[in-house]
């Protein structure tokens, strides 16, 4: 079966659940801008009022298009306009879909339609899912994998948290457009991308330590789509319409399987906490930090170093994770409570991991699964290098200092068990922090 063939349908799953796909269409094709009034017709409940959220970049690049579309097919469209934070983009955080909400409610649209990419989806779910209006988002980028999902990942209150909204009725894009965007986007999908070799090997890792659920079609479903973009990494460095089209869907699919997951665990691990890490330290100091794709690739090296000396480990002697967080660093009350909580919940979950652990024939098979899963550091480095994206610390604008405090405190995020934990249980953790910098990431 094709997968376009389950959109907007139901289906009983080899794991045993029944999968249900509420994005009723993905189209990425020339003229889908042109194609909207009537997929609103098909798939948006034939609304007459529109709201057009974007930001003064994605007004330009594509959101007057939209406005003229519908406008011509007569259908009521309203501009809602995504302030910029001083010096910067706009952000996906808890004061930004306020600013989103509050000219959503005047307007009072039957549909919201997002016009651009990560924080620009995010906020347009984030608020159409507080308000109880459906909403759909033309693409401006291939670069991050949460278009179709219905998870959020905002910031509140300083912590950079994952929320439950829901998915568009519809994803479009035009292949125009995708392939123009800006390298550092395109770079940054194709990290967020190469992710889910990682995201998998934590799912396995659950799966056989806490008996955690696990969906062998959702961790597989864009296998078919990989030589597309992976075969020839350097095609999406030179925009190569067939390796970006790939990308772009794939991370389409990838969004769909945390959708039907109902969680991020498809496609987000350890990996991703090098990441949110940073950004949360990058808040607190009042630094900037990079797209989140570009630094999820340098967390997915990271992943896979971890992984390397893990597996290579014959009979593990475990320690214990340190006992509390670091207060000094998340220095703000709110972010040290938040913190605290997911770290406290984590550490009540340790012990029944710690006794699968060693038993010997349980590690074994472990090794066995995880090591066809996990791929290696040189081979993820390798990839990111021929697509162009960031393979240093220098190439996403930070600091020694401030890499390896994300790597020594990633950990303390989540509540959830990835490979970073791991690596604290089995003492390679702290002790090869510096090691592992100089070795993948200087």
């Amino acid at each position: 079966m094709e997968l376009s063939e389950l959109l907007g349908t139901s289906f009983a799953c080899d794991c045993g659940r029944v999968h249900h796909v509420p994005v009723r269409r993905f189209v990425y094709e020339h003229g889908a801008v042109d194609a909207l009034p009537q997929i609103i017709r098909q798939d948006g409940g034939n609304a007459r009022r529109v709201a057009v959220v974007a930001d003064v970049r994605t007004g330009d690049i594509c959101g007057r298009r939209v406005e003229e579309s519908l406008r011509s097919a007569g259908i009521e469209a309203a501009r809602v306009l995504v302030p910029d934070r001083p010096h910067a983009g706009p952000m996906c955080d808890d004061v930004t879909v306020t600013a989103v909400v509050e000219p959503l409610r005047g307007v009072r649209p039957d549909l919201v339609v997002a016009v651009g990419s990560g924080v620009i989806n995010d906020l347009s779910k984030w608020a159409a899912f507080q308000l109880g209006i459906p909403y759909l988002v033309v693409a401006t980028a291939a670069s991050m994998n949460g278009y179709s999902s219905a998870n959020v990942a905002p910031t509140v209150g300083g912590v950079k948290r994952l929320i439950e909204a829901r998915a568009p009725v519809a994803v479009l894009a035009e292949p125009g457009i995708i392939e123009q965007a800006p390298a550092r986007m395109l770079a940054a999908g194709f990290g967020d991308t190469i992710a889910k070799h990682q995201s998998t090997a934590d799912w396995v890792m659950n799966r056989w330590l806490s008996g955690e659920y696990y969906c062998g079609f959702c961790a597989g479903i864009v296998a078919r789509l990989e030589p597309l973009y992976l075969a020839h990494p350097e095609d999406i460095r030179d925009r190569r319409p067939e390796a970006v089209g790939g990308l772009f869907e794939a991370l389409f699919w990838t969004g769909m399987a945390m959708t039907l997951m109902g969680t991020s665990v498809p496609a987000s691990g350890g990996e991703h906490l090098f990441s949110h890490t940073l950004d949360m330290i990058a808040e607190i100091r009042g630094e900037r930090h990079d797209l989140h794709g570009r630094q999820v690739g340098l967390g997915t090296v990271l992943s896979a170093a971890l992984y390397q000396r893990i597996l290579a480990l014959d009979s593990p002697v475990l320690k214990p994770l340190p006992p509390a967080v670091d207060d000094r660093l998340w220095s703000a009350p709110s972010v040290a409570a938040a913190v605290a909580e997911q770290y406290q919940a984590k550490q009540q979950r340790l012990e029944p991991i710690r006794h699968q652990i060693v038993q010997r024939d349980v590690w074994d098979r472990l090794r066995t699964e995880l090591a066809a899963e996990a791929k290696s550091p040189a081979t993820i480095h390798t990839w990111l290098k021929r697509a162009g994206a960031a393979v240093s610390m220098v190439d996403i604008g930070c600091s020694r200092e401030r890499i390896k405090t994300a790597l020594l405190h990633m950990h303390e995020i989540r509540k959830r068990f990835t490979i970073v934990d791991l690596a604290w249980l089995c003492g390679i953790l702290p002790a090869a922090a510096d090691d592992l910098i100089d070795q993948w990431l200087a």
